[in-house]
């Protein structure tokens, strides 16, 4: 099934407000087997959004429009979409009565022109909008949604299984995300690349913040071959991999402390608290996370890690010395430690930018990783922490089995 996406509002035109949204929904209409055939960009006029619809209309199987639904004179989306479907716009009175009750919660006067963000189509269903105002709505091929990012992620899930459900019907599809980590995408695709050669299976990378992702999609008819192709690829590159569809090396890591038992807190240098807040976004960390220690200078490692100031002045702070004394210094059943060269100066010819030692206690046992990482600071900062959460991982995992 093809799709259009119209994105409408000047502010994207100029640059004032980055798109974010077609990222997501194309991300979530390729779980539904919705191809995005052409993505538009109008300004907010009636002509130039009446002109991107009939345009989609033409092309495509369905239309996703975002943005321009509020209650001010530039939200215009509506009024286009009723004139290209020859439709009055209507508002429902248990909508209104909705609406109304959000503004009076919220202390706010609810004034005429607040009903622009009920009006609909006649026969267009809507979507509820949990955390604002104006509601989602599908009629006659054209989904509607507000622009705001927060709002749309809110619709968007409903809709698509509404869609699945009453319209598109039929095979549904089926993805398998296998997330991978520490393998360059070219030795990626050299080592699992035999495997793609199933008619009705579609195979892509996609490089994440998090590793690569190998996705392999088809219909729901196909589940069975899918998965014996995946086992094929753990079989060829199982040390790489760390999770499937939406798994994350931060949630793996507090789920395996949780089955453990095991307490868990670190000592940062140039992360500067990067693994920490990781950790911390994940829900339920509180019960195995003691504390994240941000020991930037000399002397803050000495004094909160215990650091000795001989091996500081021996071996240097970005040391594979130093980042053994840093996690030892941390007294629960697990650490890491990371001190290193982020850039982009402080570096040396015999430690260059990019240098980082990591080290992982888990109870007696202590590893030492040294790696030399390319990129900028932040480049070299988000390696830093993936490479201890991934690390660490294959170790409770291994824990875990015994």
């Amino acid at each position: 099934m093809k799709s259009t996406l119209i994105l409408v509002g000047t502010e994207l035109l100029s640059g004032a407000t980055v798109d974010t949204n077609s990222i997501y929904m194309a991300e979530e209409l390729n779980k539904y087997g919705i191809e995005i055939e052409y993505k538009i960009v109008v300004r907010d006029t009636i002509e130039d959004i009446i002109g991107a619809i009939e345009y989609g209309a033409k092309k495509t199987d369905l239309i996703i429009m975002s943005g321009g639904l509020g209650p001010t004179m530039d939200d215009l989306t509506k009024e286009a979409i009723g004139r290209f479907l020859n439709k009055k716009l209507i508002v429902d009175k248990a909508e209104l009565e909705e609406l109304r009750e959000k503004f009076k919660n919220l202390g706010i006067e609810f004034l005429e022109n607040n009903l622009k963000e009920i009006e609909k189509p006649e026969g267009a269903v809507s979507f509820k909008n949990d955390v604002g105002m104006a509601p989602a709505f599908y009629c006659d091929n054209i989904v509607a949604f507000p622009g705001v990012p927060r709002e749309l992620k809110n619709m968007f899930p409903k809709f698509l299984k509404w869609y699945e459900e009453n319209i598109k019907k039929g095979d549904p599809i089926y993805i398998k995300d296998i997330l991978t980590y520490g393998i360059p995408e070219s030795h990626l695709e050299k080592a699992v690349k035999n495997y793609f050669i199933e008619p009705g299976i579609d195979y892509e990378f996609l490089v994440k913040d998090y590793g690569i992702l190998i996705r392999l999609q088809s219909k729901m008819s196909n589940k069975n071959r899918v998965e014996k192709i995946k086992e094929k690829i753990y079989n060829s590159i199982g040390s790489n991999i760390f999770g499937e569809d939406k798994e994350r090396l931060e949630t793996i890591v507090i789920e395996n402390l949780k089955k453990l038992n095991y307490t868990i807190s670190t000592g940062e240098s140039c992360t500067g608290g990067l693994i920490a807040s990781k950790l911390v976004e994940v829900p339920g960390a509180s019960k195995v996370f003691i504390e994240g220690l941000v020991t930037y200078s000399n002397e803050a490692k000495i004094e909160r890690l215990g650091v000795n100031k001989e091996i500081i002045n021996k071996y240097g702070a970005v040391s594979e010395e130093t980042a053994r004394e840093m996690v030892l210094g941390l007294k629960t059943d697990v650490g890491i430690s990371v001190t290193g060269i982020a850039g982009p100066e402080g570096g040396t010819e015999e430690k260059p930018v990019g240098l980082v030692y990591i080290g992982i206690r888990v109870k007696d046992d202590i590893y030492i990783h040294r790696m030399l990482f390319k990129g900028d600071r932040e480049k070299i900062r988000n390696k830093s922490v993936l490479h201890s959460l991934f690390e660490l991982s294959k170790i409770l995992k291994k824990d875990v089995k015994q």
